[in-house]
């Protein structure tokens, strides 16, 4: 399969108005708006960057995704961008018959169409396949019209461009199925000690965030979704960690993880902000201290 790019994030919020006040928070910038008929949903698309890919929030107007999470939204899947939607049903049927949710590619915004593989069947892990098939539309639109003044959108104090797509999976086992099953290409691996987890990361590309595979050993994250696993937070990459905990805990105090930024990986600093404070979407903003280190041995090469 060919190795695949990350084309955006997929997050349901119950209402526009929540939308709006998760892309302030975060100091988000909107790229583009549109309605999709198959899933009932208007969708508004942030902008992407360098090594960035969007996030997409959809807000259902009825139907099944109203449900979500018993109503109040949250990380509903990961997209990646493939050339042909339904080479990859037919491949991925081959693999696993009954896999796709779709017997045919449905149209999502103007440019694109895709389909979805049960999470049944990807370590429960709700993945999107998308193909574009006309250029963008919808970068004319303000989403936020219909709420008058409380859908002003401030200027942004920070943008912030997408580090990664924390994934957690129960055993190395599940994430190696999960990297083979998706075609994803392993860049490098390490260990937090602050959360006793394993690390691995996938490669990312000239406008894709690549994915943090979590692999807890012991501790809290052993215990997330039941000990399914799947996926934990978003992350962003912020210049000074410390300087965006001290600006939130401004506007919602409490709202922040850690007193002090915690180490992850070598290379980097972290802290979150608790989901009870952002709409409940999980939060990571992570800053650059040091080279990634790639000494570390892939851990699914025999």
């Amino acid at each position: 399969m060919k190795p695949m790019r990350l084309h955006h994030v997929g997050i349901v919020l119950p209402t526009l108005q929540k939308a709006h006040d998760f892309i302030e928070a975060n100091g988000l910038e909107i790229d583009y708006a549109g309605f999709v008929d198959a899933y009932h949903a208007d969708l508004i698309f942030t902008k992407k960057g360098p090594f960035s890919s969007p996030l997409e929030m959809i807000i259902p107007r009825e139907g099944v995704l109203t449900k979500f999470n018993n109503g109040k939204g949250g990380i509903a899947h990961i997209a990646f961008e493939v050339d042909d939607v339904e080479a990859v049903r037919q491949e991925m049927e081959a693999e696993c018959p009954g896999c796709m949710l779709e017997k045919k590619a449905v149209l999502g915004t103007d440019d694109i169409i895709v389909n979805f593989r049960r999470p049944s069947t990807n370590q429960g892990i709700l993945v999107e396949y998308v193909q574009t098939t006309a250029p963008i539309t919808g970068r004319d639109v303000n989403p936020f019209e219909s709420l008058g003044e409380a859908g002003k959108l401030n200027t942004s104090w920070h943008p912030m461009r997408l580090h990664h797509v924390g994934i957690v999976l129960p055993t190395m086992e599940k994430a190696e199925a999960f990297i083979k099953a998706n075609g994803l290409e392993v860049d490098y691996a390490g260990f937090v000690d602050a959360y006793h987890a394993d690390l691995v990361f996938t490669k990312k590309g000239e406008f894709s965030t690549p994915l943090e595979m979590i692999i807890p050993r012991e501790g809290v994250l052993t215990k997330f979704n039941n000990g399914k696993g799947g996926i934990a937070h978003i992350a962003f990459e912020v210049d000074d960690v410390e300087a965006v905990r001290q600006h939130m805990e401004k506007e919602c105090p409490g709202c922040m993880l850690e007193k002090k930024a915690v180490l992850g990986t070598d290379d980097i600093i972290v802290n979150f902000r608790r989901p009870s404070t952002n709409q409940g979407i999980l939060v990571e903003y992570v800053q650059t201290i040091a080279p990634i280190n790639r000494s570390n041995p892939n851990p699914f090469e025999k």
